[in-house]
């Protein structure tokens, strides 16, 4: 982390801001999107284990009783999947019901740290105290646009952590 002077009293929070209809409205699609995609895409790449598997195993020594054992453990791998992103979605869901129910947060605060994971970039913005740290995942456009130092005004989901607009101050 950088060593930044912060003035605190600078620093503005405020929660549980409504989200507009539109927000909404879009977010709804996003999940409606994802969740007719996932079927497809485990059907698809249970196929495609499943053909492997009988490659290696020799599709031409089978006797008709073990198509019938391998089809069911291409379905029930099928199910197992499906099952699991079934649950991730479940918590998905949860977490945005939790958003539509206390909003977003609008914060204006600086930029003390950016890094980047496997999984995105991150920027980390000052809270109301000292130890308060509120870290986001943006997009790479926004990560290379901002520096630490910057002092911004960002609206996010409180649950989701999603940047829903990033502005410079």
């Amino acid at each position: 982390m950088a060593d930044i002077l912060i003035d605190y009293s600078q620093i503005q929070l405020q929660e549980n801001i409504p989200l507009s209809e539109e927000e909404i409205k879009n977010f709804e699609e996003e999940r409606k999107k994802l969740a007719k995609l996932i079927p497809t895409v485990l059907g698809i790449s249970t196929f495609i284990v499943i053909v492997f598997c009988g490659f290696i195993k020799g599709f031409s020594t089978f006797k008709f009783y073990e198509y019938m054992l391998f089809a069911a453990a291409g379905f029930a791998l099928f199910l197992f999947t499906y099952l699991i992103s079934f649950l991730v979605t479940g918590y998905d869901s949860h977490n945005w019901k939790k958003d539509k129910i206390h909003g977003k947060n609008r914060l204006i605060s600086i930029i003390i740290n950016r890094d980047k994971t496997e999984y995105g970039e991150y920027l980390s913005f000052a809270g109301k105290s000292k130890n308060d740290i509120i870290r986001l995942e943006v997009e790479l456009e926004i990560y290379s646009r901002y520096q630490i130092g910057t002092r911004v005004e960002i609206e996010y989901l409180k649950h989701g952590k999603k940047v829903l607009s990033i502005h410079e101050l």
